[in-house]
């Protein structure tokens, strides 16, 4: 096993849990079934704290059998900073150990202090070189993301006892660990740009924890909306006001997008329908697109789509303040957004899920198509002219002893990382000559200091080329001449424009964010459908409206001040490091900048003036859509925080 693989069971864990405590939810006096669901749920962390450790370790810089050689070496000659780590490498878990036993009878204490000494102590092991922080890839910060969830779940539940809040954070952490798993895992792909400074990781460290409380502020806003919401106080008056402003938004938002599109501003059809491949195959030319065929009505339709419900979502909620009845007091408005939003968000998830899978084909053909250029450039400059079957297997087989001998060096080079000082009286060194032999024959560039993550970069693109070349010569023909690659080229080709050609997406950046919420509002439709149902007979069985609002004030007050210096002063501080700028007006930062403004509003206020428990609700949810925003908006806006 691996770390995904305990991933992959920490998920299945979570989602059993949901669907067991969704269950002890519906019936009454299900607490037995509730215990169960819990009892997954610590299942799911035990699992999931095994896979962010491994992963640490695995793609740590120093290999872990040095730990005691440099804890002798920091007391001995220092530095001084070193063996503080060390110290507190062991002073972390016995105070966590001892909190745990001074407060056992108090979970909501003991459990948060269990789970930040475990990252602690995985951040004191980075800063020896040991691990890596485990927030540096969105796959890697979205499963830390939903182990907070589960963390949160567990330290709650005996305090606050709600029953649908372990459900919904149950739900949460289910899907945070699908949406993480549908995230590239190579180590290539960095959460950002650059990490010049630690101020990157108070940045990122505190905003996630804000993140997740202002989360939990979510939830409770959501559950006492929906414990405030009465149909039968629904009239006809206040339905037909609804139906209106439905109307008057979907006019106006219809109008809005044909001005747009048929003024050429934006949304094209050559644009959007056709994927740039197809555009530049022979016949297609650049002045002529090929035929039309039905996934390019599905794209074009879905990037239509996307901007008409985008367009009429937020023209409904402009009017709705001004069209609705004055005298409805049924709380169907404040119903309403918690339903869209909770159905968009899920739909959003499944479908990235979906999406995720056809990228990867597509960019494995791409990496293929590289690895068989490179093949046809050696073989016009060979002698023979012919590649056999035996000199591709000798290929594979020389990558493939390359990365065992990177592995090899791993595992004994004691004398890594490797400075200047070390490079002149290694000389004579039988593994130190093997390493230059590694660097000499991959081509890799030399550097004055050598760490153990150079080396296994070295050694983990190897078995990729190797794995890539396998799949080459499994379609290839032997003996093979440069004919042949080519028109295995053409192969590749011709299956890189079926994939592109098929898939849902658009494949430019034209179109391609409204094409996901077009698709993504049409997925949201029956789950809105079935929360429409469903969440109006659970209210009944939701806490008191004061109690959630006391929850819900607590959450926000609490995150706040995280948010702000993390995301914002530390944010900015990192940025004037990595980027010379301490604000850009990146999309990240002004959904950020959004949020702060909206939950300074909440707290203003609520503290001078007071706020009705469906307000601050309101409040609370709108703060974590943008949250959102700032999380996800640079996946399609771009911008320095792009991660790519």
């Amino acid at each position: 096993m691996n770390d995904v693989s305990f991933f992959w069971v920490a998920f299945g864990a979570y989602l059993a849990a949901a669907l067991v405590l969704l269950t002890a939810t519906a019936w009454r006096g299900a607490e037995r079934l509730a215990r169960a669901g819990r009892g997954l749920v610590w299942l799911g962390l035990g699992v999931h704290s095994i896979s962010i450790a491994w992963r640490a370790f695995i793609l740590g810089t120093d290999s872990p059998a040095l730990f005691f050689e440099k804890l002798a070496t920091a007391f001995s000659a220092g530095p001084a900073w070193r063996a503080v780590v060390f110290v507190c490498l062991f002073v972390v878990p016995l105070a966590a150990a001892g909190l745990a036993v001074a407060w056992r009878r108090h979970r909501v204490v003991w459990l948060p202090g269990l789970a930040v000494a475990f990252l602690v102590e995985l951040i004191l092991l980075d800063f020896l070189d040991f691990t890596r922080m485990p927030i540096e890839k969105v796959y890697e910060y979205l499963s830390l993301a939903a182990w907070g969830s589960a963390v949160g779940l567990l330290a709650l539940s005996s305090r606050v006892r709600l029953l649908a809040l372990d459900a919904i954070l149950a739900i949460g952490a289910c899907l945070l660990t699908v949406f993480a798993a549908v995230q590239p895992k190579s180590i290539e792909l960095q959460l950002v740009p650059a990490l010049q400074s630690y101020w990157l990781f108070i940045h990122v460290s505190l905003t996630s924890l804000a993140y997740a409380v202002f989360g939990l502020a979510f939830v409770v806003g959501a559950m006492l909306l929906v414990r405030l919401y009465d149909r039968s106080r629904m009239g006809r008056k206040a339905w037909r006001r609804v139906l209106l402003t439905s109307a008057v938004a979907k006019g106006l938002a219809a109008a809005l997008v044909a001005a747009v599109v048929l003024g050429g501003l934006t949304l094209s059809f050559r644009q959007v329908a056709y994927a740039p491949v197809e555009l530049s195959t022979q016949g297609g030319g650049t002045d002529q697109a090929p035929p039309v065929r039905a996934i390019h009505v599905v794209r074009y339709g879905a990037a239509l789509v996307g901007a008409f419900a985008t367009c009429s979502y937020v023209l409904f909620w402009l009017l709705y303040p001004f069209l609705r009845d004055r005298d409805d007091r049924s709380g169907f408005g404040s119903f309403l957004l918690v339903v869209s939003a909770l159905a968009f968000f899920a739909a959003s998830m499944v479908l990235a899920g979906v999406l995720r899978r056809q990228e990867a084909a597509i960019s494995r053909l791409h990496q293929q198509r590289g690895e068989l250029a490179g093949l046809v450039q050696e073989l016009e400059h060979s002698a023979t002219k012919v590649l056999t079957r035996e000199a591709m297997a000798s290929r594979i087989r020389t990558l493939r002893d390359l990365a065992r001998q990177a592995r090899a060096i791993l595992a004994k080079a004691r004398w890594l990382p490797l400075d200047a000082e070390k490079h002149a009286r290694l000389a004579d060194d039988p593994l130190y000559r093997s390493l230059e032999d590694l660097y000499r024959k991959t081509g890799a560039r030399w550097k004055t200091t050598i760490r153990y993550k150079d080396i296994k970069e070295i050694g983990r693109e190897l078995t990729r080329r190797a794995d890539l070349l396998e799949g080459v010569a499994a379609r290839l023909r032997f003996p093979a001449d440069v004919a042949s690659l080519r028109r295995l080229d053409r192969e590749f080709y011709d299956e890189l424009l079926r994939r592109e050609t098929g898939a849902v997406l658009p494949r430019g950046p034209a179109g391609q964010l409204a094409a996901f919420v077009g698709l993504a509002s049409l997925m949201a439709m029956p789950i809105g459908l079935a929360l429409w149902v469903l969440l109006p007979k659970l209210a009944s069985r939701l806490p008191g409206v004061e109690r959630l609002d006391r929850i819900g004030y607590g959450a926000i007050a609490v995150a706040y001040p995280l948010f702000t210096f993390g995301a914002l002063f530390a944010g900015a501080i990192w940025a004037h490091f990595a980027w010379g700028a301490w604000w850009s007006w990146d999309p990240k930062e002004v959904g950020s900048l959004i949020a702060w403004v909206l939950y300074t509003v909440y707290l203003h206020q609520r503290h001078r003036e007071g706020l009705s428990p469906r307000v601050a609700a309101i409040a609370a949810v709108l703060g974590f859509l943008a949250c959102t925003l700032s999380l996800a908006g640079n996946a399609f806006l771009g911008g320095l925080h792009a991660y790519s």
